[in-house]
């Protein structure tokens, strides 16, 4: 079929528009057409019969060239296969001339369970990436472009990333005649999406080092279920109006998954049912957490705390003059959460997270978008973490410039892995780096990040680094296992500004080459290392895969797989270890 010279002319005006959509406004880029309206469930259809108001909804996504039947874009592909039955649905299909995707209307149809799981992932991938945010594309953890969704995976209540599929799975459960559909809660896709942003972000994460390292993971997708719900306009407006400006007065963002937790059986607490996966209003510590393994339950002290935080900005923001409504109050808040919670990401080592690093880089990344804190949030944050038993937030003192020894500029480091490592090898033993062992760089990227009336930060370039040592299990603890050599990852993240300051320096030393405090750490990284795989082991949750590069071990065998890999066992999480589960006195598949 040839097309009309009108319709290719419009085409072809639509392509340019997008080559310098970056530079246009999202008013600008909706008059022009280039963003689809698309629907989408805003929380799940549990809080939707309950809140009419927090519904279907359309929400703004981007137009892009070469949108597919699926629905299928540059970065996201939906394929609507179900593994227990072998059938795959018939997909979304793409309508360009329309900017639509038919077959779409009937919220029951499983067209329309494409289009919103699609837009879900969609919406929260360009969430992180947004300049106010993250300032730049955000990689996946796998070979490979196109996260892979599958809506309909199989009768299960659960839902998981998994990287060895380059999917999210997501499952439904219940009666034949009315299940639940995972792949209907924003909760849960945005959750699972997280994993899989994160897992692009620092995918050595995967690693498993500790207890910490795992919760942190769950953590992180559970704060991005919340601020991306907070992102969408009736959601906000419905806390707001709910709330009256007491985010623990409402439970719409602070429950998680409702409709699953809801529809079997419900966990008891004492006397109070609860009908939510987890909710971020806790006051778990560190203390109330020491020797549990379990990362859900972990990671709730994180969560807790930074929607404590999220709450007290909000509160400081309402008394802000002129006096703000509600609805603007709790925009301006989440925004600066977004920039806050998000962008210390970059400021994260490439491995074995602990809490107190992030908290650190929390902290570090408000001050280097807020030097002056005039509002006092650094306050708030710093107060609430000692709260929760991460007393040690004093950042260590990045080295100076002067520091290292430099064979390229910053410029040239910041354009080549190859000149990064050559820097790094130059400075091993300024940065402890055993020479022996091979280094690699792991990630190499600028940042281009905004913040309020759309004012530039400086440019930041972010080098991390990793190698690993040998650590053997020695003793009966360690049972089957007893002999074999785990890796203890060592590395760190420099941040750079354009002129080759040393504006962050995040780092996990190791025992080989170390002197001093960072020796020490390495050592107690070891045996937290240690103690963490004994904890597995006793809690059968530790497996062995058949040879390396296996992936026979799924959900539901084993939290952790041992997998041989260049003489070595490299500890991995599996999905039953990121997945939605309910954590501690909850259940889940």
């Amino acid at each position: 079929m040839v097309e009309e010279p009108a319709k290719r002319r419009q085409k072809v005006a639509a392509e340019r528009l997008y080559m310098a959509s970056q530079y246009l406004s999202r008013e600008t880029k909706k008059d022009l057409g280039l963003m689809l309206q698309v629907p989408m469930y805003v929380q799940d259809p549990e809080v939707a019969r309950l809140r009419e108001n927090l519904g279907i909804r359309n929400i703004d996504l981007d137009w892009e060239p070469g949108l597919a039947d699926g629905p299928t874009s540059a970065r996201v592909a939906v394929v609507d296969y179900n593994a227990d039955t072998g059938l795959v649905a018939q997909p979304a299909r793409w309508d360009e001339a329309g900017r639509r995707f038919l077959e779409a209307d009937d919220p029951a149809s499983f067209q329309f369970h494409q289009v919103n799981v699609w837009a879900v992932v969609q919406n929260t991938l360009s969430f992180f990436e947004d300049p106010h945010v993250m300032g730049r594309p955000i990689p996946w953890g796998f070979d490979g472009s196109r996260l892979i969704v599958v809506p309909h995976a199989g009768n299960l209540r659960n839902a998981y990333y998994d990287r060895s599929s380059k999917s999210l799975q997501l499952y439904y459960f219940g009666a034949a005649e009315r299940p639940v559909y995972t792949c209907l809660s924003h909760d849960i896709i945005s959750h699972e999406t997280g994993h899989a942003v994160l897992d692009g972000i620092r995918p050595s994460y995967n690693t498993i080092s500790s207890s910490q390292t795992a919760a942190f993971h769950e953590f992180l997708a559970d704060l991005t279920a919340i601020l991306s719900a907070l992102r969408n306009n009736d959601v906000r407006g419905v806390v707001a109006e709910a709330s009256g400006g007491d985010l623990y007065s409402d439970d719409t963002i602070a429950d998680l998954a409702e409709q699953f937790a809801r529809d079997e059986v419900v966990a008891v607490y004492g006397e109070a049912q609860r009908y939510y996966l987890r909710t971020a209003k806790n006051n778990l510590t560190m203390k109330e957490i020491q020797g549990e393994w379990e990362p859900h339950e972990c990671s709730q002290v994180l969560t807790g705390a930074m929607f404590k935080i999220l709450s007290e900005i909000n509160k400081l923001q309402l008394a802000d003059e002129p006096k703000p409504s509600p609805a603007e109050a709790l925009w301006r808040a989440t925004s600066h959460l977004n920039r806050m919670a998000l962008r210390a990401l970059d400021y994260c080592p490439p491995v074995d997270i602990q809490f107190i690093d992030y908290a650190r880089a929390v902290l570090r990344a408000d001050e280097l978008a807020y030097p002056r804190d005039s509002k006092g949030y650094r306050t708030i944050i710093a107060q609430e973490f000692t709260r929760r038993g991460l007393e040690e937030l004093a950042t260590p003192a990045a080295p100076s410039r002067m520091d290292f020894l430099w064979k390229f500029t910053i410029d040239q480091i910041a354009r080549s892995r190859t000149a990064a490592y050559s820097f790094l090898h130059d400075n091993r033993k300024a940065m402890h780096i055993p020479p022996q062992h091979d280094l690699t760089v792991t990630d190499l990227y600028y940042t281009d990040k905004l913040v309020e009336a759309e004012k530039c930060l400086p440019q930041e370039i972010v080098l991390e680094y990793v190698w690993e040592e040998d650590v053997k299990l020695e003793g009966p603890r360690f049972g089957g296992f007893q002999g074999q050599s785990i890796p203890l990852s060592c590395g760190g993240t420099l941040v750079f500004d354009g002129r080759g300051n040393v504006l962050h320096w995040s780092k996990k030393p190791g025992i080989e080459g170390a002197e001093g405090a960072d020796k020490q750490e390495g050592e107690q990284r070891r045996e937290l290392m240690l103690r963490y795989v004994e904890a597995l082991i006793q809690a059968g949750m530790l497996g062995m895969a058949a040879g390396e590069g296996a992936a026979e071990l799924a959900l539901g065998t084993a939290a952790v797989v041992a997998r041989p890999a260049q003489g070595r066992l490299r500890l991995e999480a599996t999905p039953h270890l990121m997945h939605v589960g309910m954590g501690k006195g909850g259940h889940d598949a």
